[in-house]
């Protein structure tokens, strides 16, 4: 029954995930500056490492640092002395690889900047600005207890209907009739928000009120749902400081998205369709799967 919600376009969602590696980065060039070791008489600097940390994954970067520290140092020392041992074969020279390498400059620089940019949009009083929208959004908040018989077919679920019309208990009816796993606990899907529920479902047990059931069936990709809603309800507004980090997130993608609306809007850009590249590359034998 539940859906993946997805509120951001991807293009934006990477640049985004980017650009805080980016922020990091600034943070950590106007500290101090630590030295880890040297290669070949060129330094390895601490913040060299700490941007390595905040490219990875989530779930690394919940353990100790200690743990994986080494590594990550190992890590640098090898792409640095395979690079400079590529370097002497005029590797770089490569049209492939100098593109490669033009392509991850822009990407780093883009970073950069952009986190930069970002920043300088997110204050306290933007912070407060949009938590205050968030708790007058009451919708967005508003909760359903439910529950649903589901059938194959919409001449079943009318029938349900017409049943459930003449007196008979929907629990019971749901036990009888439902084929869905909650069947067996009356329908039972207990309480659930906004953006939980597929789209058509969603819409229709938040327009119920308390006790009543759909008059019409509700068709979704599992069927035909009849749907009784228990009780509607709107919890308090967390506090500011427990939705924090997700204001700023929701405040930097915002800006990056308008940073690049504008930066795209003063640009000549000319792209072809993905149909007729891919005419073009099956006719030089490239695959664009």
């Amino acid at each position: 029954m539940h859906s993946t919600i997805f509120t951001r376009q991807i293009t934006y969602f990477l640049l985004f995930v980017g650009f805080l590696a980016g922020m990091g980065s600034v943070v950590y060039a106007q500290q101090a500056r630590v030295v880890v070791g040297t290669v070949n008489g060129e330094t390895i600097w601490l913040d060299d490492v700490m941007q390595q940390v905040e490219r990875l994954p989530a779930e690394f970067q919940k353990a100790p640092i200690a743990n994986y520290f080494d590594q990550l140092v190992a890590d640098i020392v090898d792409a640095r002395i395979a690079a400079n041992e590529a370097r002497a074969f005029k590797y770089h020279t490569k049209e492939s690889v100098a593109s490669a390498m033009k392509i991850a400059a822009d990407r780093i620089l883009a970073e950069s900047w952009l986190g930069e940019k970002v920043s300088t949009s997110l204050s306290d009083e933007s912070i407060q600005q949009a938590y205050e929208t968030f708790v007058a959004d009451t919708a967005s908040r508003q909760q359903v207890t439910a529950s649903h018989i589901l059938v194959a077919t919409e001449e079943e679920s009318k029938e349900v209907i017409a049943l459930l019309e003449s007196g008979e208990d929907f629990s019971k009816l749901a036990k009888t009739k439902s084929t869905g796993p909650s069947g067996p606990n009356g329908g039972s899907l207990g309480t659930f928000g906004r953006g939980q529920m597929v789209p058509a479902f969603e819409n229709a047990a938040f327009e119920l009120n308390d006790g009543s059931f759909t008059k019409e069936p509700v068709q979704t990709q599992f069927g035909w749902h009849v749907i009784k809603v228990e009780q509607k309800t709107t919890p308090p507004a967390p506090t500011i400081d427990v939705i924090r980090e997700q204001l700023v997130q929701t405040l930097s993608t915002q800006a990056l998205g308008r940073i690049l609306e504008g930066l795209r809007a003063k640009q000549d850009i000319k792209l072809r369709s993905f149909a007729d590249i891919r005419n073009d590359a099956m006719a030089v034998g490239m695959s664009t799967k």
